[in-house]
């Protein structure tokens, strides 16, 4: 399939049929998917737009971090995205909620500090354990302090695939788990600044 696309992120009229209606995702929550993957032309069947948490805006919130040194682990991280989840579970059942990380360290730590509280029904996994699940709220915790700490650099950490991935499992709620210094880094190829350009442009879809 990718040789046949080539470089169009979305089928064209000529080549195949794009569906274009997500049946999962709150508007909100589909919006920067949308952004970020679909040209902008993926939209949210109109009861998606009915499906909420009490209490909570639907859509995509930051959660900023500031650490320095992390390479594919941060407990700075792991204690926002516990306390995070336990925000959420005062809502909706474990079942409700997925955590994703790009690392294995990182989920390894999550998962421990999850247990500890006893939030063992809580999942919590890599972009590949999730592919076709779904929760109402999903925490991403991409673990890294910066673009130079990132283990396989910020093409495997800010991948427009997996970012789409992490996003889209959320129903109503996605929450994103960073590094600030992230955004601030030296670009060694045109590559990095596509994936650096890729998350300022998530930020912006934010609620506020």
């Amino acid at each position: 399939l990718g040789h046949y696309m080539g470089e169009d992120a979305i089928l064209p009229a000529e080549k195949g049929y794009f569906v274009e209606v997500t049946r999962r995702m709150h508007p909100a929550v589909n919006h920067p998917v949308s952004w970020l993957s679909y040209q902008g032309r993926l939209h949210s069947f109109a009861d998606a737009s009915d499906q909420c948490i009490d209490g909570l805006e639907p859509g995509l919130t930051l959660l900023p971090v500031n650490h320095t040194g992390n390479v594919s682990h941060s407990d700075q991280e792991v204690e926002v995205v516990l306390a995070q989840c336990k925000k959420l579970l005062t809502k909706v059942e474990q079942s409700e909620v997925l955590i994703v990380a790009p690392y294995n360290a990182q989920v390894d730590a999550i998962r421990h500090a999850l247990d500890a509280a006893g939030l063992t029904q809580v999942e919590v996994g890599t972009v590949d354990k999730f592919q076709g699940r779904e929760a109402m709220a999903v925490i991403v915790s991409l673990a890294a302090s910066s673009a130079e700490d990132a283990p396989r650099g910020l093409e495997f950490l800010l991948d427009r695939n997996r970012l789409n991935v992490a996003l889209s499992r959320a129903k109503t709620n996605s929450y994103l788990v960073y590094s600030p210094t992230l955004l601030r880094t030296r670009f060694n190829s045109v590559e990095d600044v596509k994936c650096v350009s890729r998350l300022a442009g998530l930020l912006e879809f934010a609620n506020v």
